[in-house]
């Protein structure tokens, strides 16, 4: 069918497809992979933020996101970090 002799509507969505055709065929071939961990995250840290209003400072509201999100890169370096930090100070003493 031409693309003239389409609706109005049925025409953007034509337009829509062609011009993201490129990424349609990406996410098909690449379908195992998601977004919705982060996505998660990020809604999780966002909740926290919306109720941390009574935090005192930045390091309690960070503390906080990294108890609520104890698997995470950030969280699993930090208790590393921190671990470390508390073996050099009772080494030193």
């Amino acid at each position: 069918m031409k693309w003239t002799q389409l609706p109005q509507s049925l025409q953007k969505v034509q337009r829509t497809l062609r011009r993201h055709c490129k990424e349609i065929i990406t996410s098909f071939k690449y379908g195992d992979y998601t977004n919705g961990p982060v996505e998660g995250t990020n809604n999780k840290i966002k909740v926290i933020k919306r109720t941390a209003y009574g935090f005192r400072n930045f390091f309690s509201f960070r503390a906080r996101i990294l108890l609520a999100l104890p698997n995470s890169y950030f969280a699993i370096n930090w208790k590393n970090k921190r671990t470390a930090h508390v073996q050099s100070q009772t080494r030193a003493v």
